[in-house]
């Protein structure tokens, strides 16, 4: 008498294992139907938060400026904000209102001077604020580029070799930035710049600058701290393209929110390929990272720097 019962429970388990496999296999071929078929509506993608900001890099040489916008969805571009009430401090102190220029720019002519602790405040939908010190500045020392010190056989090309010195104040902490240059003088009185910060130029960077961690990233500039020679001379050495001539040096002493943005930027570009090259850079090479930033109540960046110039003396 039990075997007919334990037959028909097998029978019944085995149509629902049976029932449990159809689904298993026709439920995703569905979905996959249903889904396919179905097109995205862009209008119903969720819109990203709109968030404000500012940008002021600040030098002596030159008036107070801010830039003021507003960040957009995906599929929008940023936007300026034309309203803002701009308010400069200057050492604790009020300065001034700031005037509104066009496209989100605001102005105040009067330039910053070596020490001052210059605060920016930008009043629109809320508050924001950025402060930042400007430094003073910093010279290139011996500077001196030697054709053809490095041959290299697999290239059959010589190299030479470009070096300097930089004196480090010991009183403070340091940082810089740099460009090495080229350039063309032009009717008028102006000129064209040609730089030479690449791997196309630069077949090995200083030691200093390898210890940043910056150079795979392909930066448009040098920026790196007195950490390798804090309070000493840094002692500099690049081997580069052979050139009769390698123009120029631009040193700037940079504030730290100046330093930071400069590495931010550098590896969000890179990743983003904001920097592409064309053949040389089809695919993205990472995900795009945030972007420093030192604005309470909002995004941007407030920073500094002082500017000077070396002429390179070459030598065959």
């Amino acid at each position: 008498m039990n075997q007919p019962k334990y037959s028909f429970a097998v029978k019944k388990n085995h149509r629902l294992f049976v029932r449990k496999i159809f689904l298993l296999f026709t439920l995703p071929l569905v979905t996959f139907f249903i889904f396919s078929c179905q097109k995205t509506r862009d209008d119903l993608l969720p819109k990203g938060r709109s968030q404000m900001y500012f940008q002021s890099i600040l030098c002596p040489d030159s008036s107070i400026r801010v830039f003021v916008g507003r960040t957009a969805g995906i599929q929008d571009d940023n936007s300026p904000v034309n309203d803002a009430i701009v308010l400069a401090f200057v050492n604790n102190v009020f300065a001034d209102t700031l005037q509104f220029v066009e496209n989100g720019i605001y102005e105040l002519w009067r330039q910053p001077e070596i020490y001052d602790t210059v605060r920016i405040e930008v009043i629109s939908n809320g508050k924001m604020s950025g402060e930042t010190i400007i430094p003073s500045p910093a010279y290139v020392n011996n500077s001196s580029y030697v054709c053809s010190t490095h041959y290299y056989a697999l290239d059959q090309e010589y190299h030479g070799t470009l070096t300097f010195s930089i004196e480090d104040d010991p009183e403070t902490e340091n940082y810089y930035e740099m460009l090495i240059y080229t350039r063309e003088e032009l009717s008028g009185g102006s000129y064209r710049i040609y730089s030479k910060v690449s791997d196309y130029y630069i077949f090995k960077p200083d030691i200093i600058i390898q210890n940043e961690g910056d150079w795979d990233f392909k930066p448009t500039t040098l920026f790196f701290s007195d950490k390798m020679f804090d309070g000493k001379t840094g002692y500099f050495s690049f081997i580069m393209s052979v050139s009769d001539e390698y123009g120029y040096i631009t040193l700037r002493s940079i504030s730290k929110e100046y330093y930071y943005y400069r590495k931010y930027y550098t590896r969000h570009a890179f990743n983003a390929q904001l920097n592409s090259d064309g053949i040389r850079n089809l695919l993205f090479t990472g995900e795009p990272l945030d972007m420093y930033t030192n604005i309470q109540g909002g995004l941007g960046v407030c920073a500094a720097y002082s500017s000077t110039v070396t002429k390179i003396e070459s030598k065959p």
